[in-house]
């Protein structure tokens, strides 16, 4: 009887299920650096079930008791994972639709799972808990390299090919303030610079956050310009209650290859399409995938925009 009032009050289903998901989020960010199924599917799964499991432990609770508690639970393993600076509030923002979402199915199992009358002791908790890291450790050790993604924007720009070919090597200084998800954090492109002409030259994107370090492979004036990425900054500076945390996920886990202008003339205007091929090492992809694909597309707009209007003001 002891046991089963621990685990039915509710500060107990709701805390100990937020501190189990903050010693994993630790483990598995800080320990193994992963942003993989076990984080993002895994652990809002085993957070929910446990508190929703508790808080129906061996009796009938409403459906929506759970829910609210398996929330509540949740929420409390994302401010734990600001104040710890695990990581920052515009990643936890953009995890959040999908933690919800799995969240639910967790809380719904817990609460069948708690309320049989016969329902497993406090060793079934447990045996969740240990299980995430576990699981986090073998998809650690087995996952594969990040695939290749192409992400393709293009503009119309009322000039012949041989007037924007010149902003389309070395852009001027972008003016326009920052808007849209660049307000969030995101690092935006300023201007760019190069250094020589033709295949060999080093061209230099500069962004909010720093440079991305651009040898030319191609140089097809005026159609196409090509070039690899040799080094590049951080994709953005996340919100925090302190002045800079230093979340792995800044580091490696969305890298530019390469990237490339294309110039196409279309009865006397040009076609500008801005293509970059980039790995991002977040799972599942399905989730993550449209949302970096959607950043670069804003990234490619206001430099596209930034040329097209540069040219035409001419």
């Amino acid at each position: 009887m002891r046991a089963q009032r621990l685990l039915n009050s509710p500060w107990f289903a709701i805390t100990a299920p937020a501190a189990a998901g903050l010693g994993c989020v630790a483990f598995i960010v800080r320990g193994l650096k992963d942003y993989d199924w076990s984080l993002f599917l895994g652990l809002p799964f085993v957070v929910s079930f446990l508190a929703a499991f508790c808080h129906s432990f061996r009796r009938e609770v409403k459906l929506h008791a759970a829910f609210r508690m398996a929330a509540l639970s949740m929420l409390l393993v994302g401010a734990a994972v600001l104040v710890a600076a695990i990581d920052g509030l515009i990643c936890l923002l953009m995890a959040l639709p999908l933690a919800l979402g799995i969240g639910a199915i967790g809380a719904l199992a817990g609460w069948q799972t708690g309320r049989v009358k016969k329902a497993a002791g406090p060793k079934l908790p447990l045996l969740v808990v240990g299980l995430l890291p576990l699981l986090a450790t073998l998809e650690h050790a087995t996952k594969p390299p990040p695939a290749l993604r192409m992400v393709m924007t293009r503009v119309v720009i009322d000039a012949p090919p041989s007037r924007v070919w010149p902003a389309v090597i070395a852009f001027p200084q972008i003016t326009e303030p920052p808007g849209g998800i660049f307000r969030l954090g995101i690092a935006y492109p300023v201007e760019a610079r190069i250094e020589g002409a033709g295949v060999g030259a080093m061209r230099h994107c500069v962004f909010s956050t720093g440079s991305f370090v651009e040898p030319i492979t191609a140089w097809e004036a005026p159609s196409r310009l090509a070039f690899a990425v040799t080094a590049q900054p951080e994709p953005m500076r996340e919100f925090s209650i302190y002045k800079h945390i230093d979340a792995p996920h800044l580091h490696g886990f969305m890298v530019s290859e390469r990237g490339q202008f294309r110039l196409v003339e279309a009865q006397g205007r040009t076609v500008l399409e801005g293509t970059t091929w980039y790995r991002h090492d977040l799972a599942p992809g399905w989730y993550w995938g449209p949302i970096t694909d959607t950043i670069i597309h804003h990234i490619h707009a206001r430099v596209l925009t930034n040329i097209r209007r540069t040219v035409e003001a001419r």
